[in-house]
């Protein structure tokens, strides 16, 4: 069963981008020049992610960011055949409210 994930409540502009930021083991959600937030994460011997913690800037805390930034996560990985282990508990939890995405933990 698909649950569809809600936009934030607030609308950015530029539109929120993710990029993955290898040298710093984390995605990032920036709207232009202004980061979002971030999603940790450490890389498993076998080519998967172990997501360690989601963190939105303060600015944009309690307005869906955090959920957008997961989601986007979950879809990259997904994308790239990447199995996570999901050690944030934020993450955890959007798994689980989400079951969609179940497909992308190992």
């Amino acid at each position: 069963m698909e649950i569809p994930v809600p936009p934030p409540t607030v609308t950015l502009d530029p539109t929120p981008v993710l990029s993955d930021n290898p040298d710093r083991d984390r995605y990032e959600l920036w709207s232009g020049d202004e980061l979002v937030g971030v999603e940790g994460y450490e890389h498993t011997d076998d080519g998967g992610l172990i997501l360690l913690h989601t963190v939105v800037t303060e600015k944009f805390g309690r307005a869906g960011f955090a959920r957008l930034l997961v989601s986007q996560v979950l879809d990259d990985v997904a994308a790239r055949d990447v199995k996570i282990t999901p050690v944030c508990t934020y993450v955890q939890k959007f798994l689980e409210r989400y079951p969609q995405y179940q497909a992308t933990v190992r």
